[in-house]
């Protein structure tokens, strides 16, 4: 039966993808390298040609900063914070759920892809919770004024969503690649063996027959058997067939002839 990752491991997956994640928002998304990703988003206006246009945009969706802009409300300031942890906790969480359904040995591929997956879908709620707490639309290039984000239509939710997905298509391979990573490292760390299972053997041993030996069975026949032992001694609770005779002790010769004796 196939075994699954324990809990301890699928956590110690999970906990270092989500701090890998949360490394790279910090360093890629900050406000100190915000300046070279709006230049590299815009290519002076030659984005449909440029292939460093769309990744950039795409990984710039937390856009957060360590300390508010000019004139931001603090709303906005921890609505941009919020979405960038939350990405982070929402993988770790949504990794640990993949794990659960990966194989102790052999579940490179399905971890791959799941955390991969789960990484879009946790950066995707989180730029809807952010936006939630901003109360506008968060992100470089779609950040709005306060209190113009449509909250009640669908398409603000879809939009937040896609977002996030074209972050994760971009971000989750990373993510996914070092779960694979961590997995291949702790793979004798479940503390249990696991069963393989072996092919069935190529010998027949319904078609062997052994060759016949000899027969220790009873044979009255036989010049073994009690009926052709005439000195046969027998137990203490064995007793035998032949009826018992009893013979008188020969009469002892008296020279006086009989009578009593005088002595």
């Amino acid at each position: 039966m196939t075994q699954n990752l324990s809990a301890r491991r699928g956590a110690l997956i999970a906990g270092i993808s989500a701090l890998v994640l949360l490394a790279l928002i910090a360093a890629f998304d900050n406000q100190g390298t915000r300046t070279w990703r709006v230049g590299r988003m815009n290519q002076d206006g030659d984005t449909a040609h440029s292939w460093t246009s769309g990744p950039v945009t795409a990984l710039s969706a937390l856009d957060w900063r360590a300390t508010p802009a000019t004139g931001e409300p603090t709303r906005v300031f921890a609505g941009f914070l919020a979405a960038a942890l939350l990405t982070a906790v929402l993988t770790f969480l949504l990794v640990l759920l993949v794990c659960r359904g990966v194989a102790a040995a052999r579940g490179r591929w399905a971890l791959f892809a799941g955390t991969w997956f789960a990484t879009a879908i946790a950066a995707g709620l989180a730029l809807i919770a952010g936006t939630a707490i901003a109360g506008t639309s968060i992100g470089i290039g779609t950040a709005g004024t306060l209190g113009e984000t449509p909250f009640s239509r669908g398409d603000t939710y879809y939009s937040l969503l896609t977002v996030g997905l074209f972050f994760g298509l971009f971000a989750g391979w990373l993510v996914g690649l070092v779960a694979v990573l961590v997995y291949s490292a702790t793979s004798d760390s479940d503390g249990m063996e696991i069963t393989r299972e072996y092919p069935p053997p190529d010998y027949d041993y319904g078609a062997a027959n052994p060759a016949p030996g000899p027969d220790y069975s009873f044979n009255p026949s036989s010049p073994y058997s009690p009926s052709h032992s005439p000195n046969r001694e027998y137990g203490g609770n064995e007793a035998s067939s032949t009826p018992t005779q009893i013979v008188p002790p020969p009469q002892e010769n008296d020279p006086y002839g009989g009578g009593s004796r005088s002595y």
